[in-house]
């Protein structure tokens, strides 16, 4: 399988920078086609790079195409 495709442009726009910090993250999980597979939001609070590696193990077992990061 490719390499997902993570969005991060939603929530630049929505806060001004990239990803960062800690808090609780939402993630969309979208399909070649561009259908919604999954909404993937953690329980607890993370900071970004562990909850995208959690995104993506999520991503690869529906074996999605892109990750968007929601604001």
């Amino acid at each position: 399988m490719s390499e997902i495709e993570v969005y991060t442009a939603r929530y630049e726009r929505a806060h001004g920078h990239a990803p960062a910090g800690r808090r609780f993250w939402l993630f969309t999980l979208v399909s070649e086609t561009g259908a919604i597979l999954y909404e993937f939001k953690l329980s607890e609070q993370l900071i970004y790079p562990v909850a995208l590696e959690r995104a993506k193990a999520a991503a690869e077992q529906r074996k999605a195409f892109r990750i968007i990061v929601e604001p």
